[in-house]
């Protein structure tokens, strides 16, 4: 009687153990089996040549977006699918714009408060709807302001400065200009290229005497846009 009941409980295990497994394995395969999103977006922004972070948006960015459908390794033909956009919620293109929409442009609200939602819908992917959201963040522009002395201290003589704008809604430096103030006062900046402050030490400075140095950034077509950095030096 003893060995039928171990029997019995020894098939109960193992039958357990196989619909346990093959549960795993069922939706495993499931899992591997259904499309993937893959998308990217960028923002045309402003950013220094040799800035190789994202882009970020703005208020008043336009911005791109992109995805492609991954199946089983490959990309998807949506050639023949209807594909329709949405920004918070609000439908911005469909398949009366064409079938397949794989690319989407468009502007941000200048008085938008929160991050950008955008919302990819593919209404009949194998009979069935799928889609796909994306958050956007929005950042404010900012300044950097690059001070290349080592422990913030500056020799005699004459030092420069120099501000990068960051996130700024231009496509090039002449719609931005470029203030400088040091100890509170206006500063003059370079001639040329206002985004460069020089500043002369007088060799008589005492060691140890603070420096506050401020620039400030606008933006000439938009005065909502602009964005300041302060560093602090001392003479050496």
């Amino acid at each position: 009687m003893k060995n039928k009941n171990l029997k019995l409980k020894i098939s109960i295990f193992l039958l357990s153990t196989f619909y346990f497994l093959f549960s795993i394995f069922l939706t495993s395969a499931q899992i591997a089996s259904q499309p993937q999103f893959v998308a990217t977006w960028r923002s045309h922004n402003y950013a220094p040549s040799w800035y190789a972070g994202k882009i970020m948006a703005t208020r008043g960015s336009w911005v791109d977006v992109s995805f492609d459908l991954i199946n089983n390794g490959k990309v998807v033909d949506l050639s023949k699918n209807k594909v329709r956009w949405y920004v918070n919620d609000d439908l911005r293109r469909n398949e009366d714009d064409g079938l397949g929409i794989r690319n989407f442009y468009f502007g941000v609200d200048e008085f938008a408060r929160d991050d950008i939602e955008v919302r990819i819908v593919i209404v009949d992917y194998a009979e069935n709807e799928i889609g796909k959201m994306i958050i956007i963040p929005l950042v404010s522009p900012e300044a950097v302001v690059d001070a290349p002395y080592s422990n913030r201290q500056l020799p005699n003589g004459t030092n420069f400065f120099k501000a990068y704008p960051f996130f700024f809604n231009i496509n090039d430096l002449s719609k931005l200009s470029f203030n400088w103030i040091v100890d509170g006062r206006l500063a003059e900046s370079n001639a040329i290229d206002t985004s460069i402050l020089k500043l002369n030490i007088d060799k008589l400075a005492p060691s140890g005497f603070g420096i506050d140095i401020q620039a400030t950034i606008n933006n000439l077509t938009n005065e909502m846009e602009f964005a300041s950095s302060r560093v602090k030096m001392e003479v050496r």
